[in-house]
């Protein structure tokens, strides 16, 4: 069997010295390095990996001209053009990690990604007995196993938990344990919130995977909303993904998660998402698609969504048109 390619891509603003952490995990992987400045300013990380790309907004603007505003500044969500590049690069698999993630002891982080990526779930049937490596219990009929690809492997994390402001404020002091390494599929026609700090899906699902603008855009003006990249591209994927008989694992592998973000200014980044975030989910689940092509049915999916009338969600709809183009 051919050995699977692994890009592993980091969005920074700062030294990247939680790489020191973990030791040789990633040395048969492609580093993808999306420095959230103007110029590259952070050291290029080239021991951890077996090559290193390393970009800054320059190279974002160089690249896609006119159409670099679909790349938020400021924000996490600039990985989208790391996945662009590891795409463009031929790699089979896409890792994307936060720079305040670190190991968790006893774990084999990429090749559980990997072996994630090698299963293929069950339809009609939620199985019991979820573990590190899958099983099927007694009574789970033998005629529904194994017949959706796994596409996206969606790890979670232990010490400081990916809550939203309004939680977080209830459970400051809440630091969750390492749980032992289960795997469970998420079912079909449910959404989930995922989170970007520790993901892996596969490179041909790239033109479904992008993070809508937050933050803000390349002139310096603020989008207006934040903190919902990675969860309203999760909405969009799973539902094209649920269309086309693919599906996604949830679980191991963990990371540990060390810094909290400020509640204070979450609650102001996120005031006006937590208002959308309750309504674009069931707009989404209304739409109909009828292509067979991941590209195709993003396109549909933008063009179909009934998004609230204002300012942002037009440009959020000609951001997601423009990036499956890159993929045609």
């Amino acid at each position: 069997m051919k050995k699977q390619t692994v890009a592993v891509v980091i969005p920074t603003i700062r030294n990247l010295d939680f790489l020191e952490s973990w030791q040789d995990e990633f040395r048969d992987c492609l580093g993808v390095i999306v420095e959230d400045h103007q110029k590259k300013e952070v050291k290029t990380p080239n021991k951890f990996f077996k090559q290193v790309y390393h970009y800054s907004w320059q190279d974002i603007d160089k690249e896609l001209g006119k159409n670099s505003w679909i790349i938020p500044r400021k924000n996490a969500g600039i990985r989208s053009y790391g996945f662009l590049k590891a795409f463009q690069k031929g790699v089979d698999i896409i890792i994307t990690l936060d720079d305040d993630c670190y190991p968790v002891k006893n774990q084999d982080f990429v090749n559980q990604h990997l072996e994630n990526l090698s299963y293929w779930a069950p339809v009609d049937w939620f199985p019991t007995y979820p573990h590190r490596s899958y099983f099927y219990t007694r009574g789970v009929p033998y005629g529904i196993r194994n017949k959706k690809e796994v596409v996206i492997s969606h790890g979670l994390w232990k010490g400081v938990v990916d809550f939203d402001a309004p939680t977080q404020l209830l459970n400051m002091d809440l630091n969750i344990p390492t749980s032992f390494p289960f795997v469970e599929f998420i079912p079909e026609n449910y959404f989930y919130p995922m989170c970007s700090m520790n993901l892996a899906f596969k490179s041909k699902i790239t033109p479904i995977m992008y993070f809508p603008p937050m933050g803000y855009d390349n002139k310096g003006n603020n989008w207006g909303y934040d903190r919902f990249d990675d969860i309203w591209a999760g909405i969009f994927s799973k539902k094209i993904l649920d269309h086309l008989g693919y599906a996604v694992v949830n679980g191991a592998p963990f990371v540990e998660h060390k810094k909290a973000s400020n509640v204070f200014k979450n609650l102001e980044k996120e005031a006006r998402g937590i208002h959308a975030n309750e309504m674009i989910y069931n707009k989404v689940m209304k739409v109909r698609l009828n292509s067979k092509n991941l590209a195709k049915d993003y396109k549909d999916l933008a063009e179909q969504i009934e998004f609230p009338k204002e300012l942002y969600f037009k440009s959020l709809r000609k951001a997601m048109i423009i990036w499956q183009r890159f993929f045609n």
